[in-house]
């Protein structure tokens, strides 16, 4: 059963509300038998009793924010079945009417309502599921595939990440720059209008790469440094330019969302790319060099960000 998106009416101050949360109350509401007048013959006697068609064995509890009175929805509800092997009649405990042998088959039921926790995440995963979109165009984990590689396997030496990167980067810049193919690689650097340190980065890894293309060389701890920052402030750019669009420095509430506090939205965003971007990047303190930086830009730090 979907839950339904709606304010509950507490039964006895009329008050409208939704529900702070729903605590399972696990229960047996053992119900009270009907029994019919007892009729006595010399040797016996009869009595009709029955037992009622359902039966509860829990409950969704919640209580009115105006008045504290307890709400409670049945969970689990039990229905009379007929046993059909008689062979389960004493392991189940039968129920006898009419010549017939019964059961409660119990069924769980859904909270009737959603509570605050269902709110919450129904707004913050349209989010997320945005950010996601726009993320998984660009296949980031192609990038940080050939870079966390580099950083982790002895084996890939600097040269072979630069040859890496710079061959997926021109592939994004054929991608990005119209007729592509009549440009050099400084005008579809230049035709991105990338930030001016990183614009100056990019142009400086294509002349390292054109150097190494033909002459022998080894890269000095200098040139390395300018490969890893030249990554990192592309990836940067990159997330930044994809996630702007959303806007999430100006998340509204809509008015079915206005009891939620939009500071907990942005906290739970920035958890979302950490733990997100955090999987794809494995960068040398990620969270200050990387992470925040990001998180400043799309407007969406929290104070209470804990790094």
């Amino acid at each position: 059963m979907k839950l339904r998106k709606e304010k509950v009416k507490c039964p006895v101050c009329s008050f409208q509300f939704i529900p702070e949360s729903f605590h399972f109350e696990k229960t047996h509401f053992d119900q009270i038998e009907s029994k019919g007048e007892i009729i006595e013959f010399p040797e016996g006697k009869h009595q009709l009793e029955l037992k009622p068609y359902t039966s509860l064995r829990g409950s969704y509890v919640t209580y009115c924010p105006e008045c504290r009175y307890l709400i409670k929805f049945a969970a689990e509800i039990g229905k009379k079945e007929i046993i059909e092997d008689l062979s389960l009649i004493k392991k189940i405990g039968a129920i006898k009417e009419f010549g017939k042998s019964y059961k409660y088959q119990f069924d769980m039921n859904n909270k009737p309502f959603m509570d605050y926790s269902d709110y919450f995440i129904e707004k913050v995963d349209k989010i997320k599921i945005k950010i996601k979109n726009a993320l998984d165009s660009v296949n980031l984990n192609q990038w940080g595939s050939s870079y966390n590689k580099w950083k982790e396997d002895k084996s890939i030496d600097s040269f072979k990440f630069l040859i890496r990167f710079y061959t997926t980067l021109m592939d994004y810049l054929d991608s990005q720059v119209e007729d592509h193919n009549n440009k050099t690689v400084t005008q579809k650097i230049e035709a991105l209008d990338l930030p001016k340190n990183l614009d100056i980065l990019t142009k400086k890894m294509d002349d390292l790469r054109n150097k190494i293309a033909h002459d022998v060389y080894e890269l000095n701890e200098e040139e390395e440094q300018l490969i890893e920052s030249t990554f990192i402030q592309f990836m940067h750019y990159l997330i930044n330019k994809q996630v702007s669009p959303l806007n999430l420095d100006k998340i509204t509430i809509e008015p079915e969302y206005n009891f939620i506090d939009i500071n907990k939205i942005k906290y739970d965003i920035q958890e979302f790319l950490d733990l997100y971007l955090g999987n794809v990047f494995h960068i040398k303190e990620f969270n200050t060099e990387f992470l925040v930086p990001l998180l400043e830009d799309l407007g969406v730090r929290h104070p209470d960000y804990i790094l």
